[in-house]
């Protein structure tokens, strides 16, 4: 039997084993014929990956909006704005989407980079099929940047917002950035801890590596009593070096404070691993809780098991929820 003259419950599963990243990689998959869009254009849906670029063709798309009802898994892959030397000749064969030419350029497409997530939060309020966020930025490649700070508190806070049903979180932010005075959630509160919080009654994942972070982060809602079906709980208190030279990891500092660094012993010690804790034990079946505070000598990463109470190390380059090992006192 021909592959497209199947019941459509099969042809669904089997391009759902074919998946989304299949189809992404080459646009013209979807073309084949127009009963063949109709189920590759579904699971294409389901799974999106979302470059700065990608967005801004999705913004400027009249048809793409319709489609994100679909959405199940939701990638935002981000990186910072580069800000040529003025010495740089540009060469249009090599243009970089990060690039700007200017100090006026720069605030320019961050403000648009802002707006176009702002628009995408509004859009992901239709989708009730959306259980899975996954949301990195990172800083840019090039040494010489000066728009590492590209994200707006009020847009990470639009995006978690947006959602109700997720299952999956992880946020890999590298640092935010105040709201421009002229923008209409300049001043606003940018506490963005609590408003995890209020996900953690659906969650069954939650990863977080963030500039600033605290306790208020791992406290369900007063009015959430049930046992939480949270299983895997990762905190990563190591940022992703800035300094190519000396790659000295960046630390997480403490919500709230007057900015200063926070003492890695005093945070493990301290409200997070306590609220980890209490965490924990209100999870119906904990599998992994686990908070990464330091870099070893050795370049290994340095961090707690909460469920056993045992300080772990993970050999260097490994991914948070690798099989660690146990710290002899």
């Amino acid at each position: 039997m021909p592959l497209l003259k199947l019941p459509p419950e099969i042809l669904i599963q089997i391009f759902d084993h074919v998946g989304s990243r299949y189809f992404r990689s080459d646009l013209s998959r979807l073309t084949v014929c127009k009963r063949w869009n109709q189920f590759a254009h579904i699971v294409c849906s389901r799974q999106l990956y979302i470059t700065p670029r990608i967005l801004r063709q999705m913004v400027l798309s009249p048809y793409v909006e319709s489609s994100l009802h679909l959405m199940e898994t939701l990638d935002l892959e981000l990186e910072g704005f580069v800000m040529r030397r003025p010495e740089t000749v540009l060469d249009s064969n090599s243009y970089s989407w990060n690039s700007a030419p200017g100090l006026w350029s720069l605030r320019r497409r961050v403000r648009e980079l802002n707006d176009d997530l702002a628009h995408l939060a509004s859009i992901m309020r239709q989708s009730q099929r959306l259980c899975t966020l996954r949301i990195k930025a990172i800083f840019g490649s090039d040494y010489f940047q000066v728009g590492s700070k590209y994200l707006f508190s009020s847009t990470i806070r639009s995006l978690l917002l947006s959602t109700s049903n997720l299952s999956v979180l992880e946020l890999d932010l590298c640092s935010t950035h105040p709201e421009p005075q002229d923008h209409p959630h300049h001043g606003d509160d940018s506490h963005v801890c609590p408003m995890i919080a209020t996900l953690l009654p659906t969650l069954r994942c939650l990863r977080l590596r963030m500039p600033v972070i605290c306790s208020d982060a791992l406290k369900p809602p007063q009015h959430c009593s049930d046992p939480l079906r949270l299983r895997v709980l990762l905190v990563s208190f190591v940022l992703p070096s800035t300094d190519p030279v000396y790659n000295e990891p960046v630390l997480t500092i403490r919500c709230g404070g007057p900015g200063r660094f926070v003492r890695l012993r005093q945070v493990v010690r301290g409200d997070m691993v306590r609220q980890s804790r209490v965490l924990a034990a209100r999870m119906s079946a904990p599998k992994m809780v686990r908070i990464l505070t330091h870099v070893l000598a050795s370049g290994e990463l340095g961090g707690v098991d909460v469920l056993t109470g045992k300080e772990i190390k993970l050999r260097e380059g490994a991914e948070w929820d690798d099989d660690g090992e146990a710290v002899e006192d």
